[in-house]
């Protein structure tokens, strides 16, 4: 095993006062095992439960939530043989190893270039500079099959593919070494879904971006994608348009107000909602999560 290998991978070990913990969250590397249906922390938790019944791996005990696994244990090696059967599924942790490249400037720099370029405005010369200094993340095996199977011309295949990013957008939070959080990738889907003529495809690639923008990135070029939701056929469709819009800077009230009268009373609801929650915000007290950005990058 190389030196800078994790021995408990897929998961990673947490080391308590009087116990040790592991965690996991990128459920993709388990898509082997799961395959079409994917997962979640319970999901997983099912899995964890079977394996350490079938190898008789005593004293460890579960505390999961939809997006994370948890096991803990005071027996470090208990946890390990888990881990140890968890990367049975898993395959080559190699074959998962990033190498990303270094960004070229401070890490205030490129987030202050990233919320002028993409979040708070879209202004070319931020944008450029961006993707001058700052390279988009590696991607694992997994993750490059996704993206190449958004292209496929089946649509079963698309499908699938968008329910795997999807679930790595909803269980994981905007980093700079995530693929997710960089606008390269909302690019990719924004091509995609430009060209996508089957509409549920195109339900799944809306779904993908809402996740990406309340977790990642809310990326302003989305913006016309989730105002052409509004006027779609599909509740669904028109719902994810309205929550989109309101992750965005600045939701304005009058996009909203058309949908006030919509057939949908869920769609009338959120409209109405999102329209009060507007009313109590201006673009001077604006805020977005505290862990996306620093808000001292973003004060206007």
């Amino acid at each position: 095993m190389n030196s800078t290998e994790n021995k408990y991978w897929p998961c990673i070990l947490v080391e308590h006062d009087d116990r040790f913990s592991i965690i996991l969250s990128d459920f993709h590397l388990l898509d082997d095992y799961f395959g079409d249906k994917g997962c979640g922390g319970y999901s997983v938790e099912r899995l964890a439960r079977k394996l350490v019944k079938k190898h008789r791996i005593e004293n460890i005990q579960f505390d999961s939530e939809a997006g994370m696994f948890c096991a803990y244990s005071k027996e470090q090696n208990a946890l390990l043989q888990l881990c140890s059967l968890f990367a049975e599924i898993a395959g080559d942790q190699n074959d998962y190893a990033k190498d990303n490249k270094p960004l070229l400037i401070s890490l205030d720099e490129a987030e202050k270039l990233l919320i002028k370029g993409f979040v708070m405005d879209l202004d070319k010369i931020s944008q450029d500079k961006f993707y001058q200094n700052v390279p988009c993340p590696t991607l694992n095996k997994k993750q490059k099959e996704y993206l190449e199977n958004i292209q496929s011309e089946d649509a079963k295949t698309r499908i699938l593919a968008l329910r795997k990013i999807n679930a790595e957008a909803r269980t994981l939070t905007r980093k700079w070494d995530n693929y997710l959080s960089h606008p390269r990738t909302i690019e990719f889907l924004l091509a995609a879904a430009d060209k996508e003529s089957d509409s549920k495809v195109y339900e799944e690639l809306i779904a993908t971006l809402y996740f990406i923008c309340m977790r990642h990135l809310p990326d302003l070029r989305i913006k016309s994608h989730f105002l052409k939701c509004l006027k779609h056929k599909t509740v669904q469709v028109r719902l994810w348009g309205l929550r989109g819009l309101s992750l965005l800077y600045f939701p304005s009230i009058k996009d909203f107000e058309p949908l006030i009268n919509d057939k949908s009373e869920k769609v009338r609801n959120k409209a109405q909602e999102l329209i009060v929650q507007m009313q109590k915000q201006s673009r001077n007290n604006w805020e977005f999560p505290c862990w996306m950005f620093d808000r001292k990058n973003y004060i206007i």
